[in-house]
């Protein structure tokens, strides 16, 4: 019998309360999600395998003992505890509504969405769910190298046709390690894409679920406080975080059902510089923000010098940061402000209707975030250096390995727009969504009947489809098959807007990159200084899409909406990856930065 030698558990909780895997078509290679805030994660072969596959995206998932006072004072691995683990994840992307627009704001209450494949009806509706029930795991480094069927979610099928979503592993310390599906879609009978959101007959392998674990101490059992998993698109933009993430928003949100989880005054480190920082990495995959924002710019918010000054809350900065506050949109926003800070789409965006008002065209910052900033802004702040400081795993206390666990995975995804996201979207930031912050809650039956018509007023209300959750409904509010909207998720879709901006959500999908050549040409020291400088203008980056939604050259035009969602759907793999790269030594350049890497699109001669 294993024995633990610390104070007695009273409850043991997994973490991290929302776990991150993405799919990738690497058979074997796989990486570990961010597990540490404020900890880049690297991978030596640029998150692809010796075949140039994109490499899954693996959320890991621990177990913490609470005594108690509700205090987290220790993880328990295989070596104090017997850990059995359950994992229940699910497709239901095509047997639930269309995607119209966010339900949640007012421009959806006259909008009542549709069944996806309303043809099939009743019982046949069971056809499109892709449930392969429950797996079990336990023990140490079980299906190490996959293959063992007894931990893959591979007994689900789509009309039909098995469908694989997944499988389970554990490591060295009995830790949970779930792996998402490959990045596989396909239709019924060759049937065309021809939506962003809502592809009638297709399927993909995104999917969603619980996660729960039985806990054996000293010949006691305890069911853990169960986590979720939510498997995601790629991120072709590792290390570069939204300005809104995910954790923002559910911070937001668990302050809503709480008032009292706010901060009193914000913290320089945690509240306001992440916001301005995250304005000048978007210099890495939008040539508008690295106009803006970027290298030797007085707004380039990297810049240690204008860090300092940031930092500074004396009077004599009042007017600096006071000038920087009122460029931000402001809360409430009940009127269209299109020349404010961020110029980023919004949740009513209409490819910018002529008529529409809508002050939703384009994103606010959070309530919380515009919040700490106007604090700021008065000088009302603290500034704690430590927490500038990165620690190493074995020098965090419990509590916050727990808690930065949660962090770490959801400041990877994106808080918004929701249009409808990346990872998740809108219905994530509805209070009814939760029995405990960051904590999803559990539905007692699945449901997925709701009449014809799916509307606002129902979708909200108490005892409607967001109050708790069963596997595969956080992702069914998602783009079928993922690929449609990743490549529909552009930047100034109207060129009278500006030449890069607005954007969507350039940290999961980027716009325009610095390419390996530029790099190169700019770490050139044989090179001349102008020369290499050069290679940093924003205006020569190409667009990311480029041979798939645009042509090549610059300015680069549009190429045919349904022949772009086709190509990437097929070849999404090859896209490239934007990762992080030293820069030179000299002062004159950056010492970090953002370079596409991978990439294996070809020209098919459609911009000829």
């Amino acid at each position: 019998m294993k024995k633990i030698k610390v104070e007695r558990i009273a409850k043991v909780v997994i973490y991290p309360a929302i776990g991150i895997a993405r799919v990738g078509d690497s058979p074997d290679d796989y990486f570990l999600g961010p597990e540490m805030p404020n900890q880049n994660i690297m991978d030596p072969s640029d998150y692809r395998d010796k075949s140039g596959r994109i490499k899954r995206q693996a959320a890991r998932f621990r177990i913490y003992g609470l005594n108690e006072q509700g205090e987290i004072i220790k993880e328990l691995t295989d070596e104090e505890a017997n850990i059995e683990w359950r994992v229940h994840v699910a497709n239901k992307k095509s047997a639930w509504y269309k995607f119209d627009l966010a339900f949640d704001i007012p421009d959806a209450q006259t909008i009542s969405s549709e069944k996806r494949n309303s043809k099939y009806v009743l019982e046949d509706r069971k056809k499109l769910v892709i449930d392969p029930g429950e797996r079990w795991i336990s023990g140490v480094n079980i299906n190490n190298h996959g293959g063992e069927n007894a931990y893959a979610f591979d007994t689900g099928s789509f009309v039909g046709k098995s469908v694989y979503l997944g499988e389970l592993r554990t490591d060295e310390a009995g830790r949970l390690i779930f792996l998402g599906g490959r990045g596989m879609s396909s239709p019924i009978l060759d049937e065309p894409l021809s939506d962003f959101a809502n592809n009638e007959n297709w399927h993909d392998d995104i999917s969603d679920g619980s996660v729960d674990a039985k806990v054996t101490i000293d010949g006691i059992t305890h069911e853990a406080q169960g986590a979720w998993v939510i498997t995601a698109p790629p991120n072709y933009a590792p290390n570069v975080q939204s300005l809104v993430t995910g954790y923002d928003l559910l911070l937001e949100t668990s302050i809503s059902m709480n008032p009292s989880n706010a901060p009193s005054r914000p913290e320089f480190h945690t509240h306001i510089l992440p916001i301005f920082k995250r304005m000048s990495d978007y210099q890495w995959v939008n040539a508008g923000f690295a106009l803006e924002f970027g290298w030797g710019n007085f707004t380039d918010f990297s810049d240690p010098r204008i860090i300092e000054k940031l930092k500074d809350k004396s009077v004599r900065n009042l007017p600096t940061r006071q000038a920087l506050f009122r460029r931000f949109r402001s809360q409430p926003y009940n009127y269209l402000q299109a020349d404010s800070w961020p110029r980023i789409y919004g949740d009513a965006m209409t490819l910018n209707d002529l008529n529409s008002n809508d002050p939703r065209e384009m994103m606010a910052l959070l309530g919380t975030q515009h919040q700490w900033l106007k604090q700021w802004a008065e000088g009302d702040f603290d500034i704690n250096e430590e927490l500038s400081r990165i620690k190493k795993w074995e020098d965090l206390s419990p509590s916050e390995q727990a808690l930065g666990l949660t962090r770490a995975a959801l400041e990877e995804t994106t808080g918004g727009p929701f249009h409808p996201g990346a990872e998740f979207t809108w219905n994530m930031r509805i209070p009814l969504m939760y029995d405990a912050p960051f904590r999803l809650k559990r539905r007692a039956f699945d449901q997925m009947e709701w009449g014809d018509l799916l509307a606002a007023d129902e979708v909200l209300a108490k005892d409607g489809p967001l109050d708790g959750s069963c596997p595969g409904d956080i992702t069914r509010w998602m783009a079928v098959p993922w690929q449609t909207d990743t490549a529909s998720c552009l930047s100034s879709y109207k060129m009278y807007t500006g030449e890069y901006l607005p954007t969507f959500w350039p940290a999961r999908v980027p716009n325009d990159v610095m390419t390996e050549e530029q790099y190169e040409r700019m770490m050139d020291k044989s090179a001349s200084v102008p020369e290499r400088l050069g290679a940093l203008n924003p205006r020569i980056r190409p667009r990311w899409l480029r041979d798939i939604v645009y042509n090549d050259k610059i300015p680069p035009a549009n190429l045919e909406f349904e022949d772009a969602i086709k190509k990437f759907t097929e070849q999404w793999s090859k896209i490239g990856i934007v990762v992080q790269r030293d820069g030179p030594s000299e002062d004159l350049f950056p010492k970090t930065l953002w370079v596409e890497t991978g990439r294996r699109i070809e020209s098919d001669g459609r911009d000829r």
